[in-house]
């Protein structure tokens, strides 16, 4: 019996693969575009915890000086307190985590966004070069 060589037709061969490319590009956007969508639903369940930590840390604050702006003054034998001087440090120090916390959050959007664009550019000059070898293959 004698075999038959069937010969493959190089535009067939090309155009599979580059129906499968194509396949494989969507698959790899979409996914990517998940990941995206999953983070900033990380990120924004995180943020509500910080800001609810910050409002729970605020309300401590100004209970406890609510609580000592009631409290009777008295001279102590070796002065007088200001709980004025200590109350501006608190709120200073309140004002530092708010603004740290901030900046983390915009450094957090900046990187996740940032990091989405590359990938979708690499992913797409990756796939636009695979297409431009098919296309240069003569059989």
């Amino acid at each position: 019996m004698a075999a038959t060589k069937k010969v493959l037709n190089t535009q067939e061969f090309t155009s599979s693969f580059k129906e499968f490319s194509k396949l494989m590009k969507e698959t790899y956007l979409s996914t990517l575009d998940f990941s995206l969508s999953l983070a900033e639903e990380n990120k924004k369940a995180i943020n509500g915890q910080l800001d609810y930590i910050l409002g729970a840390e605020k309300e401590y604050v100004k209970s406890v000086k609510d609580f000592y702006a009631e409290a009777p003054v008295k001279d102590l034998p070796f002065g007088k307190i200001d709980t004025k001087v200590i109350e501006d440090g608190v709120d200073k120090l309140i004002d530092y985590q708010k603004n740290a916390i901030e900046s983390v959050k915009g450094i957090s959007d900046n990187v996740t966004t940032e990091s989405y664009v590359i990938a979708k550019k690499n992913l797409e000059k990756g796939f636009s070069l695979f297409d431009e070898a098919l296309d240069s293959i003569n059989i």
